[in-house]
C-alpha cells in the first residue's frame, strides 16, 4: 500500500488502489491556497482512500472545493471537489514516498510563474553535504552566506 501523513504524524492514510494521474497546477488558487508557485497533486479514487490515524480538519475554499489538513501542524493532506466527485485530490509532499511519482500534465498553465522555465539552471544547496536523499530541512541549517550574502 501507498501510505501517507502529515509532518507531526498525527494523522496517516493509506491507498488501497492506484494513483490515477499526477497533476502540477499553476491556477492562482492553489499558489495562494498553498504559499508555493506549484502545487502537485495525485488524484485517487475516494473508495481507494482511508484514514488510519487521526482527525483531519477542512476549509472550505468555495461553494465547491474544500481543503483537508492536520490541525496540529497544518499539513495539507487533499482537496476535494464537487467538479471531481469520487476523487480525493492528495497533496504530492504528504505521501511517504514520492520519488516513484512523475507528473503527467501541467495544468492552468497561462497562470505559471515566469521563472519556472528556468528552475533548473538556478544554482542549487544541497541540504546534507555530499547527499542526494535529504529527509529533514531541519536536519541542517542554511545560514545566509550559503545564499550569497555575508
Amino acid at each position: 500500500h501507498i501510505t501517507g501523513s502529515c509532518s507531526c504524524n498525527s494523522i496517516r492514510y493509506q491507498l488501497t488502489g492506484s494513483i490515477k494521474k499526477v497533476v502540477n497546477c499553476h491556477c492562482d488558487n492553489c499558489k495562494k491556497m498553498n504559499g508555493s508557485a506549484i502545487s502537485t497533486y495525485a488524484a485517487v479514487l475516494d473508495s481507494d482512500f482511508e484514514i488510519t490515524q487521526g482527525e483531519v480538519k477542512q476549509f472550505s475554499i468555495s461553494d465547491k472545493a474544500s481543503k483537508h489538513f492536520c490541525g496540529d501542524c497544518g499539513t495539507p493532506l487533499f482537496n476535494t471537489n464537487v467538479k471531481y466527485s469520487g476523487l480525493k485530490i492528495l497533496h504530492i509532499g504528504s505521501l511517504n514516498s514520492m520519488n516513484e511519482l512523475t507528473p503527467d500534465v501541467n495544468i492552468y498553465n497561462e497562470s505559471q510563474v515566469d521563472w519556472l522555465a528556468d528552475v533548473n539552471n538556478m544554482p542549487s544547496l544541497k541540504q546534507k553535504p555530499n547527499s542526494d536523499n535529504a529527509t529533514s530541512c531541519a536536519s541542517r541549517q542554511l545560514t545566509w552566506s550559503d545564499f550569497g550574502f555575508h
